[in-house]
């Protein structure tokens, strides 16, 4: 598997890949805010390739105070083969060079093999509440 950095040409094939994998698209999720989030988290936006196809995604991002995961994603025939797990420990340590101390992440409530796979690689739920509003 090759593992690079996000290219805006890969955003129509990533969006694909993460309605595959059952990540909800949502605003943010377009071209232009793909290449902002690549563009202000340097080496933090990773896509997998196997044979040209995109077939595997993990977002990270750090604004000095905390790092975040977003759109781990490996599509559904190549599931448990580790490469959401090589994704994720490469993101954790780049973080981790920035001086980042903790990493968050977002699971939907109805994502329940999403949050086997978190706590299985040490992950642990928060007792918070995440709350959003669009701005339009």
């Amino acid at each position: 598997m090759e593992i690079r950095e996000f290219r805006v040409s890969d955003a129509p094939a990533l969006r694909a890949l993460w309605a595959r994998s059952g990540i909800r698209i949502r605003p943010g999720d377009d071209d232009v805010s793909l290449g902002l989030f690549a563009a202000r988290n340097p080496g933090l936006f990773l896509v997998g390739l196997e044979e040209q196809e995109l077939v595997a995604s993990a977002l990270a991002g750090w604004d000095g105070r905390r790092g975040w995961l977003y759109h781990v994603a490996v599509s559904p025939e190549r599931r448990r083969r580790g490469i959401a797990v090589r994704l994720v420990r490469m993101l954790e340590e780049r973080l981790r060079v920035l001086g980042c101390k903790k990493v968050n992440l977002i699971v939907w409530e109805d994502s329940a093999d999403a949050m086997r796979f978190w706590a299985s690689i040490g992950y642990q739920r928060e007792r918070a509440i995440e709350l959003s509003k669009v701005l339009e």
